[in-house]
């Protein structure tokens, strides 16, 4: 099958595409590739762009969940690839997710593997072939892709409290995943790097107040009561590896606690997995 890969970005202020440039600057000109672009701004600055290949929605509302469900929301391809304005992709990225699609036919999803600046992996992948509960913790949104129509059948998409400029500013990538772990669909990965990401990364700052509000409420939704005990583990794992001084710890707890009582008020209102697609 001649599968069609879309390419998902999510970015925000951009008046021009000249930004596309060091992204693909391994690769072909960044008109050849199938691209949506989803670019939060505002009325006066708005993205246009010239070439047939490459769409461009200019949205003015504000958080990584809404920008990227509205890019999946609008999507064509057969396989969508979600990308961010801070990558880099590897030569023949393309060809290498059409391959591994041809050889996993009955794959829903499949995610990939990034370097660093310092060319180094990315993140601790698992040497697993098919996911499970542990190896998504991995995945950075810029490894993943999809098969467009099955997401879309069984309703997946990024939750709107998880992830930069939302309620919980993290774990974005997690929920989303697991949301199609739980499914049952047929979730692979692939030994197989496409992308360069800076050092830099929300999902790193393991010791930050954002990480432990959002960390604790991820493990709230999904183990109940046991997330109080996680916290405390959590907490004193920062501690232990320098993430945070001694003098945090107590402060540290707290965070954690009002993250969980901040998830439990959201889905005692009903609106924790509400689905908002622009």
């Amino acid at each position: 099958m001649a599968y069609k890969i879309e390419i998902l970005m999510s970015t925000m202020y951009k008046t021009d595409l000249t930004f596309l440039e060091a992204i693909f600057k391994n690769n072909k000109h960044f008109s050849n590739y199938n691209i949506l672009i989803v670019n939060q701004t505002d009325s006066d600055k708005l993205l246009v762009s010239e070439y047939k290949n490459i769409k461009v929605i200019n949205s003015f509302e504000r958080g990584s969940p809404a920008s990227r469900n509205l890019a999946i929301s609008k999507a064509t391809g057969d396989i969508c690839l979600m990308a961010d304005d801070d990558i880099i992709y590897m030569p023949d990225f393309i060809e290498y997710i059409k391959n591994a699609y041809i050889k996993n036919a009955s794959a829903d999803m499949i995610s990939f593997e990034a370097i660093d600046d310092d060319e180094k992996l990315y993140a601790n992948y698992a040497s697993v072939k098919t996911h499970n509960i542990e190896s998504l913790k991995a995945i950075y949104t810029w490894v993943i892709t999809f098969k467009r129509d099955v997401f879309a059948k069984h309703n997946i998409y990024f939750n709107h409290y998880f992830g930069v400029g939302s309620v919980f500013k993290g774990e974005t990538e997690y929920v989303f995943l697991r949301n199609a772990l739980d499914k049952k669909l047929k979730m692979h990965h692939q030994k197989q790097t496409i992308v360069s990401h800076p050092n830099h990364s929300s999902g790193r700052l393991m010791g930050s107040d954002n990480a432990v509000y959002a960390r604790s409420a991820l493990h709230y939704r999904f183990y109940g009561s046991l997330s109080y005990i996680w916290v405390f583990k959590y907490v004193f794992h920062i501690w232990r590896y320098g993430h945070i001084n001694f003098f945090q710890i107590l402060k540290k707890l707290k965070v954690g606690f009002e993250g969980i009582s901040k998830y439990k008020d959201l889905k005692k209102a009903g609106e924790i997995d509400k689905i908002y697609v622009s």
